[in-house]
């Protein structure tokens, strides 16, 4: 998720100090805090964060890093979070998530939500010695796809907030964005259907006679 100096970098590989990205969603429910690449947890509080437990989601949770690049050109960060496994021996599919676990999610608020991106430093001996934030983005869109063998995955669209306002408010100016917004609003089509037409003030409009 980041660029290290000459320093860090040597340190980095002599193995003195290693890394540990995670993200924290902030839901009107509470905070969901998870690592990438590991399992088990740690627990970390700082102002900005609040006490939190991150949990890592090993092999199911990966994250997709566009090009870095600023202000509208940012591209979204995607993660995703397989909602299966198989066990080691076993060809049945696993739900990481029960029915009262799955019921929650589906009821969550998702769009428009806190995501803030951190980067955690770690000791040799495993403790997290600093939190140093990455980014702040704000969930744009959460959906299941199916992969290419079958297995469902539950992903989440991060953007930028001035992207996500820039996209309402071009509701008002692009009619394809529109429909992708709300596809039973036809205020573009009503616009583009009365500006050809003739206005007759004080009388009704004259009926064809057949």
């Amino acid at each position: 998720m980041k660029s290290f100096d000459a320093t860090t970098l040597a340190r980095l590989q002599a193995g003195e100090v290693d890394y540990i990205d995670a993200v924290t969603f902030f839901f009107d429910s509470g905070a969901v805090s998870l690592f990438f690449g590991g399992v088990g947890s740690f627990d970390w509080s700082d102002a900005t964060l609040g006490a939190q437990t991150f949990v890592g989601g090993g092999a199911l949770l990966s994250i997709e890093l566009p090009e870095q690049k600023l202000g509208a050109e940012a591209q979204p960060i995607t993660i995703k979070l397989a909602e299966t496994y198989l066990t080691e021996g076993s060809d049945t599919p696993v739900n990481v998530f029960d029915d009262g676990v799955r019921a929650e999610i589906d009821e969550e608020e998702w769009e428009g939500r806190t995501a803030i991106l951190s980067c955690f430093w770690r000791a040799a001996d495993g403790s997290i010695i600093e939190r140093e934030q990455i980014d702040v983005r704000q969930i744009n869109r959460v959906h299941r796809e199916i992969d290419e063998a079958g297995n469902p995955l539950l992903i989440a669209t991060l953007e930028l907030p001035d992207i996500i306002q820039r996209d309402i408010e071009g509701k008002t100016q692009n009619a394809d964005l529109q429909a992708m917004i709300d596809a039973t609003d036809l205020g573009f089509e009503h616009a583009a259907e009365t500006v050809t037409q003739k206005i007759y003030f004080g009388r009704a409009t004259p009926k064809s006679v057949t």
